[in-house]
């Protein structure tokens, strides 16, 4: 039977721990990558595009949790990491969208 792993309440997401989450390339990395994709995904299918050591991908996964910015559900030994897209948007309109969106990243 999966588990969460311990994460913010919505009311608890802090604006300037979701930027100083988002301000690291790795983890604006992996945020880009599961924003193109709909549902939880497998943390090691995402750690595939960043270059760095799996105890470090599972690091920037923990500072994003912690954040409020992603969900993970433990079922054996595997993870699935999700966006919090709904309590995102509620404390933060359109946020997610502006950093994570390829049209503004190139502006």
């Amino acid at each position: 039977m999966p588990r969460p792993l311990p994460q913010p309440s919505r009311d608890s997401i802090d604006l300037v721990t979701v930027l100083a989450a988002l301000a690291d390339p790795v983890r604006l990395t992996l945020m880009r990558e599961m924003y193109t994709r709909v549902g939880p995904t497998d943390c090691s299918a995402l750690a595939s595009g960043v270059d760095v050591t799996p105890p470090t991908v599972s690091h920037h996964y923990r500072v994003l949790r912690e954040a409020g910015l992603t969900s993970t559900m433990v079922d054996g030994r595997r993870r699935n990491v999700a966006i919090r897209h709904d309590d995102l948007e509620a404390r933060f309109p359109g946020l997610l969208a502006a950093v994570l969106t390829p049209a503004y990243a190139s502006m």
